[in-house]
């Protein structure tokens, strides 16, 4: 089953609240998945856990003093391995939860400058439309809870899904394609809170000289268990774990910039580009470079 929370705090839009129970729950009907959504207007209580928890836009200013309670619950549900999604304004509530961990987040252009006053150590980007990680999924404008609710739909229910809802609702899904037919998605509801830590370390982490044993600290756990637990939780060992990782955000560079390949290799983590390459090919099944010009600029076509 996938279980979903939609928070309804004080001014959040109803349309968006009541438009991602509608496009949510249409997706979930098509292909006859399990949903369960619950809206939430109290964040002291104890709640379910979630797969996901979504931050809707508000038309209002938003402050982070009248839901004090807000933060505190997305930190613990982010602690817990929900996804924790903002569209617009609903990424104030994000940054004040301090669960950006240095990445660049976006939102709407006319909040830039109220939120790098009150928040100047995150890194905002509000030329994106959608910036998505194992983690955190942010959306920009009002309307972006759309394109917010696809980004769901494809990474829980898959992309022909996704594509399908696009289709029914007759909305661009331009930013969701299927360019890259091998995603890393890693699995963060295991439960094995220790795991989760080290995953949550390495999201912000990944492009840095980060070892084993580095992770494993940032787990708590000794290097034996850590070992262990670790590859129970997520499937993978620690160093395919990485490496996935930073392909996955290679991919999104060649996507989404101009940088060449050297340059990526080394914002991602790596120092020797050919071993890159090689691993890239590897993972991917084609070089960077072919990689770029085979999906950078494929458009699926959602009206036909």
């Amino acid at each position: 089953m996938l279980r979903l929370a939609i928070l309804a705090y004080p001014g959040a839009m109803q349309s968006a609240v009541l438009g991602l129970q509608d496009v949510l729950g249409f997706a979930a009907q098509a292909c006859g998945a399990v949903l369960e959504v619950d809206v939430l207007t109290d964040f002291s209580a104890r709640h379910a856990a979630y797969d996901a928890v979504i931050l809707p836009p508000s038309s209002d200013e938003v402050r982070v003093d009248a839901v004090p309670d807000l933060p505190g619950f997305l930190k613990e549900r982010h602690a817990a391995g929900s996804v924790i999604c903002s569209a617009c304004t609903g990424l104030t509530f994000v940054c004040a939860a301090g669960l950006t961990g240095g990445r660049a987040v976006t939102s709407h252009w006319g909040l830039e400058q109220r939120l790098k006053a009150a928040y100047p150590e995150v890194d905002l980007d509000t030329g994106q439309l959608l910036i998505e990680y194992t983690d955190l999924i942010t959306a920009g404008g009002l309307m972006a809870w759309v394109d917010l609710a696809l980004a769901l739909i494809e990474r829980f229910l898959g992309y022909s899904v996704a594509a399908d809802t696009a289709r029914h609702f007759i909305v661009e899904f331009r930013r969701r394609d299927q360019r890259r037919f091998r995603r890393f998605l890693p699995d963060l509801r295991h439960g094995d809170k220790a795991v989760l830590k080290a995953q949550h370390f390495l999201e912000s982490g990944f492009a840095d000289a980060v070892t084993v044993e580095d992770m494993a600290v940032a787990s708590g756990l000794p290097g034996r268990s850590f070992l262990r637990r670790f590859k129970a939780g997520s499937g993978l060992t620690p160093k395919a774990y990485l490496q996935e990782l930073r392909i996955e955000r290679a991919r999104d560079l060649l996507i989404e910039t101009e940088k060449g390949v050297a340059e990526i290799c080394y914002a991602v983590g790596y120092n020797d580009p050919p071993s890159f390459v090689r691993l890239f090919t590897r993972l991917s099944g084609l070089t960077p470079g072919a990689f770029r010009v085979q999906y950078r600029h494929k458009e699926p076509d959602v009206a036909s």
